[in-house]
């Protein structure tokens, strides 16, 4: 059948094929513009899981096994039931033939919190003082983490090690943890302090020097390389599977139990050093040991 429609000028056929054509572009940038947004969608979560991917593998192959441990274990041969080791000359310590803590040593010092003390002045002494020592006996709390610490390591790790050459005094080391950290890192870091003192008294000195020297949070493997380099070597079973880390905590609950609530907390013979009233350390804890040594 014919139609009656009147056909289109020549200018209505070109604006027809323009808005076709056009219509047809649009069409095309819309299809381009959602690739390159799945494109752009599809790299950002490859991105995040990678990241996810390296998170998880730090969570899994560092962390978590950094915040596992046995719910009892051994004593260091040097270890004290106050969680402390004692030098008796800069690369000897007083042996003490270990032992084992139990699991309802482990549960109890679990369930003690920190009380945030400020000892003062006339407080009673930690478990484990002997106020008539002789030679005198110097007690450090000590955190791995703690600023203040390696501050007060820094300082005074050299005469430390003077009145040890000298006879002059003990110094008696409690690895505690007081600052925070997702890692867990001052009780991994404590454990490995015990695993060099269980293993080479010697190089727990040189360990802890380079632990304040260098202050920073450490993987496992990195504080196994720390004490070898310090000349405790083939510790990275004992540092892994924090084999002290029992000890550790049953230490952590006495020091609460002994209203230490920050660190460095120093004792000599008993008496505690107040850096905020005391004045100078060594002049305060010379008087201390000479009294002590007469």
């Amino acid at each position: 059948m014919a139609s009656n429609a009147p056909r289109a000028t020549k200018s209505e056929r070109l604006e027809a094929a323009r808005i076709e054509a056009r219509a047809k572009r649009e069409a095309a940038e819309k299809k381009r513009r959602q690739r390159s947004l799945w494109t752009k969608i599809g790299i950002i979560v490859g991105i995040v899981a990678l990241v996810a991917g390296g998170g998880l593998w730090y969570y899994f192959g560092a962390v978590k096994p950094n915040n596992t441990f046995a719910d009892s274990g051994p004593i260091p041969a040097v270890g004290n039931q106050y969680g402390g080791v004692v030098l008796d000359s800069p690369t000897t310590m007083v042996s003490t033939g270990g032992g084992e803590v139990t699991k309802e040593q482990v549960d109890a010092a679990k369930v003690l919190t920190d009380p945030n003390y400020k000892r003062e002045a006339g407080e009673a002494a930690p478990a484990g003082v002997d106020k008539s020592a002789k030679p005198a006996q110097i007690i450090v709390y000590a955190d791995p983490l703690c600023p203040h610490c390696a501050e007060f390591e820094n300082a005074y790790a050299g005469q430390f090690e003077s009145w040890l050459s000298e006879k002059k005094a003990t110094v008696e080391y409690r690895m505690v943890s007081v600052i925070p950290s997702a890692t867990n890192y001052p009780a991994r870091a404590g454990n490995a302090l015990y695993c060099v003192a269980d293993k080479n008294p010697a190089a727990f000195l040189p360990m802890m020097k380079a632990l304040f020297a260098d202050q920073k949070e450490r993987s496992n493997a990195e504080l196994a390389q720390l004490a070898s380099q310090a000349g405790a070597a083939d510790l990275d079973s004992c540092i892994s599977n924090g084999t002290f880390r029992p000890y550790g905590v049953v230490g952590q609950g006495q020091m609460i139990k002994d209203k230490i609530g920050g660190t460095p907390s120093i004792f000599v013979n008993g008496t505690y050093y107040n850096g905020e009233t005391d004045g100078d350390f060594v002049e305060w804890a010379n008087a201390k040991i000479d009294a002590a040594n007469k």
